[in-house]
């Protein structure tokens, strides 16, 4: 009987092990992600309650328009007197200036079982599983004038959690954060206000939550995100750069789920460039290159930036501000199995840069004599942007 005993307990002791391996793994997708996964989680402990941080981030794109919009939730107590509890809208139109606008409350409502959270006039929620609608209101940054959106979000790839086990990523000891990618690829109805003209969108869409107790300014956050809903096609990225690196790369194929985990993604940093943002005087990412290879796929994708928007978020000194940039690119890469399968794509998508305000940049910078190692940048003036020559 003892025996048994003890065999029993190996057995459980082997597959937690397993289940373990397939969390740390990359292999494949990590957790089954619920509704409750996408619900706020923010609740106090008496433990790092000022560095608690949670975001939901959805984009959409519909022909010559992209919507951006974050809800943040930050210090939700106002412990450290910083606390953010907002909502950020960012959009980009073909021929246009960028719009951007920005509410901030002293409180919000939710519920922790379900995808349902208010900012004062704007929100989501669950009201038709699987959809999301999502809407608010911010004012023009510029003008003053109301930007107002009412978006549906119908998912067309299944949820993956990105970082499913808390994992340290910032400068402080016990610091941690949780990833989910609740919609890699959506298709997105709904209505645009600015000021007084309204226009309605169909396009496609991206949602992503994350949420965790670190210090906001800590890490320095690369990220990209495309869909192909014709082809079966999603793509996620990120990198998060602080005390240790984490990152992670999500793509779905015609119902097959293929992951990178940390060790098997490379963003090449020699063939990084970089641009120049008039309005916030900072450097950020222009274009780089990511190689990633699980052992049964390899991937080398491209990510080209067209429109930047920095937004920034400020806080009292000695807190470093923070930068975000909400960034329109081309994604360009070749996925290719070990059997010798290959899919291409070139697909506008999307990406985004945080970083500390005075956070460094890793670019190659060229003089005019080619010297790499000279310090003087070669800068060319664009509508949107400076461009750093590398």
């Amino acid at each position: 009987m003892q025996l048994i005993c003890h065999r029993h307990q190996a057995f459980l002791m082997a597959m937690i092990i397993a289940i373990v391996a397939l969390f740390l793994s990359g292999m494949g997708w990590a957790v089954d992600a619920s509704l409750k996964d996408n619900a706020y989680h923010y609740m106090a402990n008496g433990v790092d309650d000022q560095l608690y941080n949670e975001w939901w981030y959805f984009n959409a794109a519909n022909n010559d328009t992209e919507v951006q919009v974050v809800y943040l939730l930050s210090d939700p107590d106002n412990i450290s007197s910083a606390r953010k509890i907002q909502v950020q809208v960012v959009v980009m139109q073909d021929g246009l200036p960028h719009v951007m606008g920005q509410h901030q409350s002293r409180g919000y409502g939710g519920d922790r079982n379900s995808p349902m959270f208010d900012i004062d006039k704007s929100g989501f929620s669950s009201e038709e599983e699987p959809n999301l609608r999502v809407w608010g209101e911010a004012l023009d940054n510029a003008t003053g004038d109301p930007i107002r959106w009412d978006l549906v979000y119908q998912p067309t790839a299944r949820p993956w959690f990105a970082i499913p086990v808390q994992v340290h990523i910032g400068y402080l000891k016990s610091d941690w954060i949780k990833w989910l990618v609740y919609m890699p690829s959506a298709q997105v109805t709904g209505t645009l206000t600015i000021g007084n003209t309204t226009k309605s969108l169909q396009g496609t869409g991206y949602h992503e939550h994350a949420w965790g107790r670190f210090a906001l300014s800590d890490p320095q956050i690369t990220r990209a995100s495309v869909s192909i809903p014709l082809d079966g096609f999603s793509l996620a990225f990120a990198e998060i750069l602080g005390e240790q690196r984490v990152a992670f790369l999500g793509i779905e194929k015609d119902g097959k789920s293929i992951a990178f985990s940390d060790k098997q993604i490379k963003l090449n940093y020699s063939n990084v460039s970089c641009a120049f943002d008039n309005m916030t005087a900072a450097v950020f990412p222009a274009a780089y290159n990511v190689e990633a290879d699980n052992g049964d796929y390899t991937l080398d994708l491209a990510v080209d930036v067209q429109k930047s928007a920095a937004t920034n978020l400020e806080y009292q000194p000695p807190l470093q501000s923070v930068l975000i940039f909400q960034q329109v690119s081309i994604l360009k890469g070749t996925l290719k199995s070990k059997s010798g399968e290959k899919f291409s794509f070139q697909k506008q998508g999307f990406s985004g840069f945080t970083a500390p305000r005075l956070h460094p940049v890793f670019c190659k910078i060229n003089s005019s004599s080619g010297n790499s190692t000279s310090p003087i940048l070669s800068i060319n003036r664009s509508e949107d942007r400076q461009e750093v020559g590398l």
